[in-house]
């Protein structure tokens, strides 16, 4: 299939220069839609309270008012969340709701809200759809939802297509890009149909201003004619959909006012009126899409998020705890339905508690800020908070189950059980802290099940307990099986030996792997001894080096580019002379930091160079922030390549700068808002766990703790090479006239993980993806412990080039178990799925788990065909 894009400056000519009809006007025949909503942030307008009081006595009762007077009202609401609302103040109108929305008059947006795609990693992403559509039938049975709504976030994630299509749910209605119908495609081939009527509320405003009737007429006409033309060189149906819309907008009534209308469309009709009524979004795209001529634009890839600011830069603190809900959630929902499979039963699964988690983890819109903002942003935050700490509970409880029914050796007290979530083997520290209360004297020795000892060093990491109560140590676990467990024990010993020398970074650092300068700002040469090659380029920055400029703007708003920071107050750390000093030393790694007080906070960095894994670490503390108003703080990695070429990880894909974005640029959103930017040239980007560059001989990846990174230079004498950056903080403000400051004063702490490897990303980005998604230590007495299982266990093994196992969990509807993987990598490939148990049978389903089509199995896996970007779901029944 030929994909193309409508090239936005000559759609803007064609949309809004009047063409004028040709022989009789195109919708004469036709219909005219009117598609009565309420755009909705969970709270923008007021507080998340206020807001829910609205759309209750403003939106929703005021709508089921006009359906019962009305035969033909129709009312669109955005969402799911604000339907478990309402229900929760109105459970008495559950009849009502449930006939309306069964005569189709009655919409419900198919996901959970309307966030910023790229916010959320991918299985977040797909429960949008759970406790959108999937939530919604189960309450509203007898009735669909098949129109997603995210009418003002200006981007699209690379999978998002994808993932709504494969949920059943065939049409998006979105905002802010060139008005029009669009096949908008993920890389798989899966699209969907996207409708954009340009800035949501502009085609509003001059429908709710017109003077009189006769002016709403003469308005509803433009708006005719402006799409004649389109229409017509498209093929595409006699059906034009207004929006009226707006945030805090409430039901209309223009009954009388469509019976005029109508009167005069089946009479004389000297000006080609087409029937108007109300309709819902499905209705009208429906009848678009029934049509097999239509020749819909098409658009394929990315388009990147020009309000990014607004989450990970602005709101640090509560993205990092999103992105960890995220990942824990995941984790514990795989081994608790391993720890089900082991225990013969889903007796204990902890479906509600999951639920609870990830229906809060999902929780934050795109509502960041706004008229108390501050009291919305500390509600989103405390959110994603919950639902980190409900998972990390959750997971270290399976863990502990699973455990406790493992067949220890009887010679040791204490068992080390490391469990790795991720679906390949794999060799990574482990952090674990030990609780030696009254035990402060004792020595450890650690070793595997062959008793092999396991060098380990103690680790000055984060205070975690009283003085003497807690000590943490960090070893190398190797070769830990995938969805699964590898055992190691502790007895008592004497101290890990340490060396004999601090080692010292002047003039240079050496291990197997890389000689390391450091020097003022951080890194001043990394160099590969098994690729015999420079990695950094230090002549402006050097690798990890912190630098803060000027940010002045807000996270959203209406305008039509990324507002880029300024050279105002530019500070970098070359700018101080830096002592480094080694701060911990071991048999696993030796760690040297440096502090250095700027102005607005005091700066720590720290660099880790593992001795056996070829991996380094750079961890920053930003300690006391100010708080000052219009600052950013990045680092820098500075690549010695001609020509890089940069990729970075997105919900359930990786996009490659300059290549996976959609062609040309978003277009005409409102006269004074085209978005103009040639998306391949919207920077910086929203990213999941990893960005990398390559000069396609080798390459670098980077484990982000971040939200969003860049790779172009922002002085003012920007470097003609890429220089990685993740953006670490920005003190911006809400666009909202009342809306809140975002300082985010404190102190705040990030690591990032550099991994250097020949080829490009695909040679890497497993290791980026590994420093995100930790091992997982466990520690258990063995007394009396019967267990039964053994001593190193593999539950699930997933074999196939780029498949990625997203989740394993229960069915939502039976005990089923749910496998949900994906292609990273971008080829078709066979893929191979095998279990601990025996397996019964296997269905492929849609995202959401609906519609069942069985897939040959035997009783220790099945095989599947995977295409190339797909995103796959199966229901697995166990014997």
């Amino acid at each position: 299939m030929k994909l193309k894009f409508y090239v936005p400056l000559c759609a803007i000519l064609l949309c809004y220069t009047g063409i004028q009809a040709q022989d009789a006007p195109y919708f004469k025949e036709g219909r005219l839609y009117i598609v009565n909503s309420s755009h909705q942030d969970i709270a923008w307008m007021d507080s998340p309270d206020e807001c829910i009081r609205f759309r209750d006595e403003q939106m929703i009762t005021p709508a089921l008012q006009r359906l019962a007077e009305s035969k033909q009202y129709c009312f669109s609401v955005e969402d799911a969340l604000s339907l478990r609302e309402y229900l929760e103040r109105h459970p008495d109108s559950y009849s009502a709701i449930l006939k309306y929305t069964k005569e189709g008059r009655l919409e419900w947006g198919a996901t959970n809200k309307q966030p910023y795609p790229s916010m959320y990693d991918g299985e977040a992403l797909v429960r949008q759809t759970y406790f959108g559509r999937k939530w919604l039938q189960k309450v509203l049975p007898g009735c669909d939802f098949r129109t997603a709504y995210n009418e003002d976030v200006p981007g699209m994630a690379l999978q998002l297509p994808q993932i709504l299509s494969k949920s059943g749910i065939p049409y998006y209605q979105i905002s802010r890009h060139q008005p029009g119908f669009y096949k908008w495609f993920s890389p798989d081939g899966s699209s969907v149909l996207t409708w954009s009527p340009g800035q949501y509320y502009e085609k509003t405003m001059p429908i709710l201003h017109a003077p009189s009737e006769a002016a709403r007429t003469d308005t509803l006409i433009r708006f005719l004619d402006e799409f004649d033309g389109y229409y017509r060189q498209r093929n595409i149906p006699p059906v034009r959909l207004v929006l009226y819309s707006f945030d805090f907008s409430k039901p209309v009534d223009w009954d009388n006012y469509m019976e005029d209308w109508n009167n005069e469309a089946k009479g004389a009709n000297p000006r080609g009126l087409p029937y108007i009524m109300y309709s819902t979004s499905t209705r009208a795209m429906d009848e678009i899409a029934a049509s097999k001529d239509v020749r819909f634009d098409e658009l394929l890839g990315e388009r990147p998020n020009v309000w990014l600011y607004i989450h990970g830069p602005a709101h640090q603190r509560a993205l990092k705890a999103g992105r960890e809900a995220s990942r824990l959630l995941t984790a514990a929902e795989k081994f608790s339905a391993f720890n089900a499979l082991v225990e013969n039963s889903f007796s204990s699964y902890p479906a509600n508690e999951l639920t609870g988690a990830w229906e809060a983890a999902i929780y934050p819109d795109h509502g960041w800020g706004g008229n108390k903002g501050a009291i919305t942003d500390r509600y989103f935050r405390d959110k994603f908070e919950f639902a980190r700490d409900k998972a990390r509970e959750l997971l270290d409880k399976s863990l502990r189950s699973i455990a406790q029914r493992i067949r220890f050796k009887d010679e040791y007290k204490q068992a080390v059980t490391v469990f790795n979530p991720l679906s390949w083997e794999r060799t990574d520290p482990v952090v674990l802290t030990l609780d030696v209360e009254g035990r402060a004297d004792t020595h450890y020795k650690l070793v595997d099940a062959g008793g092999n000892e396991i060098p380990y060093q103690f680790t000055d990491c984060p205070y975690t307990g009283k003085k003497d109560e807690v000590i943490t140590i960090t070893f190398i676990a190797e070769k830990v099986p995938a969805l699964g467990y590898k055992t190691y024990y502790l007895t008592e010993g004497d101290l890990p030996a340490g060396n004999e020398h601090i080692p010292s970074p002047v003039p240079a650092y050496e291990n197997k792997y890389y000689r390391v300068v450091l020097g003022h700002g951080g890194i001043e040469s990394l160099y590969d001894k098994e690729l015999k090659k420079e990695f950094f380029r230090s002549d402006k920055f050097s690798g990890g080096e912190l630098f803060t400029l000027q940010s002045v703007g807000n996270g959203a708003g209406e305008f039509t580019d990324i507002q880029q920071p300024t050279m105002e107050g530019f500070d970098q750390l070359r700018n101080y002379k830096q002592q480094w000093q080694c701060v911990e030393t071991g048999a696993v790694r030796d760690v040297f930091q440096t502090v250095q007080p700027l102005r607005e906070t005091q700066a720590v960095l720290r660099i880790a160079l593992y001795k056996t894994i070829k991996r380094i670490d750079v961890e920053v503390d930003l300690n006391r922030f100010n708080g000052e108003n219009w600052r950013e703080f990045r680092l820098a990695f500075p690549l010695n390549m001609q020509q890089a070429k940069v990729a970075y990880e997105v919900p359930m894909g990786v996009v490659e700068v300059g290549k996976d974005e959609i062609e040309g640029a978003a277009g005409y959103s409102k006269a004074t808002q085209i978005y103009s930017t040639p998306c391949k040239k919207v920077h910086p980007r929203e990213v999941q766990d990893w960005f990398a560059a390559s000069d396609g001989k080798a390459g670098l990846v980077i484990s982000s703790d971040v939200a969003v990174f860049d790779w172009i230079d922002p002085t003012d004498r920007p470097a003609d090479y890429v220089i990685l950056q993740p953006v670490l903080l920005a003190s911006r403000k809400s666009c909202h006239g009342l809306g809140n400051y975002y300082l985010q004063p404190g102190n705040h702490s990030y690591r990032f993980s550099i991994y250097t490897h020949a080829g490009d990303w695909h040679n890497g980005y497993k290791n980026g993806v590994q420093s995100r998604q930790t091992l997982k230590p466990i520690v258990t007495g063995t007394e009396k412990q019967q267990g039964f299982l053994p001593e190193q266990q593999c539950f699930g093994t997933l074999a196939g080039q780029g498949a990625i196992v997203s989740t394993v969990k229960k069915c939502e509807d039976d005990d089923s178990l749910i496998l949900r993987y994906y292609n990273i990598e971008g080829n078709d490939a066979e893929v191979t799925f095998g279990l601990f148990r025996e397996i019964e049978s296997v269905s492929r389903t849609n995202l959401i788990e609906e519609e069942p089509v069985t897939v040959k199995s035997s009783a220790k896996g099945f095989s599947y065909k995977l295409g190339h970007h797909a995103i796959e779901t199966f229901k697995i029944g166990i014997k």
